[in-house]
């Protein structure tokens, strides 16, 4: 079982947290809400993905980096990861 599957419950109540944070962001600029309280809004989301993004980032290298007994495959996961980063940094 992955632990993207174990963790499901987990991690969908920060996508919702988050889902949630998106249409309050949505309503207040719909409605023309001062833009300070805007601003502040689009820093929850920002720090909601960023929190779900480092939960996720934790267990995928504990699942399959620390506890990878191969070290090809530890290597060729370090790698993959590395990719990523470098598209979600860009």
């Amino acid at each position: 079982m992955s632990h993207i599957s174990r963790d499901r419950s987990r991690l969908q109540t920060r996508v919702r947290r988050l889902k949630g944070q998106v249409e309050a962001l949505d309503k207040a600029i719909a409605e023309s809400t001062d833009c300070l309280a805007v601003l502040t809004q689009a820093a929850a989301v920002r720090g909601a993905a960023q929190s779900l993004m480092l939960a996720l980032l934790d267990d995928h290298l504990h699942e399959h980096l620390v506890a990878e007994d191969d070290a090809g495959t530890r290597q060729a996961e370090a790698e993959a990861l590395a990719g990523m980063l470098r598209s979600y940094f860009k």
